[in-house]
């Protein structure tokens, strides 16, 4: 089990690859229109896809010659909701924001 949260939480390590995901909650989107949506160069999107695809956090559906990219709606839209319900919870104004800022 270790190894396998390692990865899980490996594959979400950067900030790309979470803007990504946040923003696929919206709605699928091709590579070129998360690009802007997520203000980074459309290879270091693309990378990033790889990687969320390879662990299956998005699934990709072919439109003509796009690819469409959206959220594993089995696990990754819940566990979204869950972080969102426990930042909600126990994160506002409760501590995590002070050491976010560099305070305690």
């Amino acid at each position: 089990m270790t190894r396998e949260c390692h990865l899980f939480f490996e594959t979400l390590g950067t900030k790309v690859k979470l803007n990504i995901l946040t923003t696929l909650r919206e709605g699928p989107l091709s590579v070129n229109e998360l690009s802007r949506a997520v203000n980074h160069e459309r290879s270091k999107v693309s990378h990033a896809l790889r990687s969320l695809h390879d662990c299956r956090f998005v699934v990709v559906s072919k439109d003509g010659r796009r690819r469409i990219y959206s959220l594993n709606t089995d696990t990754i839209v819940p566990l979204l909701d869950l972080v969102e319900r426990h930042m909600n919870t126990y994160c506002m104004g409760k501590g995590c924001n002070k050491q976010a800022r560099g305070g305690r």
